[in-house]
């Protein structure tokens, strides 16, 4: 298993996928723009923590004969309760713990836990903001998550995808921020203090 980079907070100690939440979020920064502090979840940590759990093999033994192009529903609608289980009651290792704790700390105390482009979990920092950070995986082994996988031949495995910790008390607006292509639309979210959390580009809102 990889270890966990110990740098957690924004922004990023990698360079992410142009195209992601996270990437226009550094545009804007470098913009100009003011960032609210933020955890920053690399998908190293969801990688190592299946690994750890030998979470792979498990979850194809468990679907064995159903992970096809074209799944029955109802076999998937018995199997997932399944699936979602074995993620959720599984453990971090107790240094990527530590890390994410101290990471957490220099966050509100009331926090959204999310995907990019998502809505996310509100909760609070620290040990919930843990386990909604493991809920966020298991939501992976939802029926609906893995039959679109399957019939976009993607695979059983759900694509590694960075997490974002930051204040859940947030304003919507739609100011023009300064950065982007010309002309884009853009849904932007700030924290109490008036920096960017959260950012779309509207022909992808969901």
């Amino acid at each position: 298993m990889a270890a966990i980079t110990p740098h957690l907070v924004w922004p990023p100690a990698y360079e992410p996928d142009e195209h992601s939440e996270i990437a226009w979020l550094l545009r804007a920064e470098r913009a100009g723009v003011p960032v609210a502090p933020m955890v920053v979840v690399p998908t190293d940590v969801e990688t190592g923590f299946y690994a750890l759990n030998n979470l792979p093999e498990q979850l194809l033994r468990l679907f064995d004969g159903v992970a096809g192009d074209d799944p029955d529903e109802d076999d998937l609608e018995e199997i997932a309760p399944h699936a979602r289980e074995l993620v959720r009651g599984r453990a971090l290792l107790d240094e990527v713990v530590e890390r994410l704790y101290e990471a957490f700390a220099t966050l509100p105390e009331h926090v959204v836990v999310r995907r990019e482009g998502a809505d996310g979990v509100a909760t609070w920092r620290g040990r919930d903001a843990l386990l909604a950070l493991k809920r966020i995986w298991a939501d992976d082994w939802e029926v609906d998550a893995i039959a679109t996988r399957l019939r976009a031949g993607h695979g059983l495995a759900p694509r590694g995808q960075s997490v974002l910790v930051h204040d859940a008390l947030l304003t919507r607006s739609r100011e023009p921020l300064g950065f982007g292509p010309a002309g884009a639309a853009v849904d932007a979210w700030s924290d109490r203090a008036g920096r960017l959390a959260r950012l779309r580009l509207v022909d992808d809102a969901r």
